[in-house]
């Protein structure tokens, strides 16, 4: 039985753009609260009936005693509980760790159109390790004790210029850093490779894969890659670090989603008109 999640929602506050709703994932080491800050109501505003939730053994979610046991293949439950509550297809998006979770949803399920935000790519995080190694030792050795003793002050000054710009204001970026959380080792170990992603591009929703283009932890080159692969709308956002939906420049992400969902829901609903139609 899975445990009992903590789920947020917000009404269309604006004119309604689509009748579709979105449903957020969070990445790893946070909760549903990191959407909550700005891209809920955000895009609530622009007329979305939006859902953010915390996986099991995240926020305020249950089965925080056995998050260490947790699959991929959990948390795509979780997100299954989820948009059965809707009744509807969903848009999904997705950060990092929960680009891999809707990669892993859709190869059973169809949506509306997707969003991969800083997603981990569909061969995992083999190759994004191996680069940030290379590259970027001493951050690389930083998420390994984030994984190990959580948000320690002593790992805030990398690591938090990794997941945040520089100039974003120090207490907010404080407060971000220490709502972090250690993640399930098996979920983990999964996206290294013992749960690999089938989803072929045929079987791919409409879709954009948004990066950061200095992103140190998942780099540009693999967000490239990630979209050739599903053949997707693709695009690197400037000024902005990895966790792109709370660095100061987020609403540049949010518009740039928006503007994209606005004509992919539109196209769409357009052929279904025709058809029905016909």
């Amino acid at each position: 039985m899975s445990p009992e999640l903590e789920i947020f929602r917000r009404s269309p506050t604006g004119k309604a753009k689509s009748k579709t709703p979105i449903v957020f994932v969070h990445g790893a080491f946070t909760g549903a609260w990191c959407w909550n800050e700005h891209f809920l109501t955000w895009f609530a505003d622009q007329g979305f009936e939006t859902i953010s939730f915390s996986l099991r053994g995240h926020g305020g979610s249950g089965g925080r005693e056995l998050r260490n046991l947790a699959s991929i293949d959990d948390y795509v439950e979780d997100l299954e509980e989820v948009v059965d509550t809707l009744g509807q297809k969903p848009v999904l998006i997705g950060h990092s760790m929960g680009g891999y979770i809707i990669q892993k949803y859709l190869e059973n399920h169809k949506v509306e159109a997707a969003v991969l935000l800083a997603s981990v790519p569909p061969e995992g995080l083999l190759a994004s390790n191996a680069m940030m190694a290379m590259a970027q030792p001493d951050l690389y050795l930083q998420m390994f004790w984030l994984q190990a003793i959580g948000p320690h002050t002593l790992l805030r000054n990398r690591l938090g210029r990794a997941m945040l710009s520089p100039d974003i204001a120090e207490d907010e970026g404080m407060i971000y850093f220490g709502r972090l959380e250690t993640e399930s080792h098996r979920a983990l170990m999964d996206m290294m490779g013992a749960n690999p992603i089938f989803l072929s591009p045929t079987d791919a929703p409409a879709m954009l894969v948004l990066g950061a283009r200095n992103d140190e932890i998942i780099q540009s080159e693999l967000i490239h890659r990630t979209a050739r692969r599903y053949n997707a709308d693709y695009a690197l956002i400037d000024n902005i670090a990895h966790a792109m939906m709370l660095d100061q420049n987020w609403e540049k992400v949010a518009d740039t989603i928006l503007q994209w969902l606005e004509i992919t829901l539109v196209t769409q609903e357009r052929r279904k008109g025709n058809k029905s139609a016909a």
